[in-house]
C-alpha cells in the first residue's frame, strides 16, 4: 500500500475522533453550565433556530443533516426541557413550526461562550488563517458526499 493510501485512510479515522471529542466536551460543558442534559446536537439545532425560526421540521433536518425520526426525537428532548417549542402551521395544519424558546435565547450567550472556548481548545495552535482553511476544506469534503 502507498504511503498516500494510508493517508487517505487516515482520513475518516481523524475526522471522526475529532469530530467526537468536540461533540463529547461541548455536550459535557453544556450540561454542567445548563444543569440539565445538553446536547451538542441541542447545540446544533438551536443554531439553526437562532438564525432562522421558526423552521418546519422538514427544513431543519435539511439544514442539520438529520433524518426526520432522529431528529423528531431530538426535537421532542428538547422540547421537555422548555428549549424549543411548536406551533401548527398557519397555511398547512400538518406541519409544525420549532422555534427557540425564552430559556434557550437566555442561555444563547452562555453556550455561544462554552462553544468557542471548546472549539477555541481544539484550535489553539492554529492561526486565523488556517482556521479559515480548515472550514472551508471541511465544507468542501461535505459539499462532495452529499451532492449524490
Amino acid at each position: 500500500m502507498s504511503e498516500f493510501s494510508q493517508e487517505l485512510l487516515n482520513v475518516p479515522i481523524n475526522l471522526y475522533r475529532v469530530a467526537i471529542a468536540i461533540r463529547g466536551e461541548i455536550s459535557r460543558k453544556l450540561t454542567e453550565s445548563f444543569g440539565e442534559e445538553f446536547t451538542a446536537d441541542y447545540w446544533f439545532v438551536l443554531s439553526h433556530l437562532f438564525n432562522e425560526s421558526p423552521l418546519t421540521q422538514g427544513r431543519l433536518a435539511e439544514l442539520t443533516n438529520r433524518d426526520r425520526a432522529s431528529l423528531s426525537r431530538t426535537v421532542a428532548c428538547m422540547e421537555r426541557i422548555d428549549l424549543v417549542s411548536k406551533t401548527l402551521e398557519p397555511f398547512d395544519k400538518r406541519k409544525e413550526l420549532i422555534s427557540p424558546t425564552k430559556t434557550a435565547i437566555d442561555f444563547k450567550p452562555e453556550a455561544e461562550r462554552i462553544v468557542l472556548e471548546v472549539v477555541g481548545q481544539v484550535v489553539n495552535n492554529l492561526n486565523p488563517i488556517e482556521i479559515m482553511e480548515l472550514n472551508r476544506m471541511l465544507a468542501l469534503l461535505f459539499k462532495n458526499i452529499t451532492k449524490g
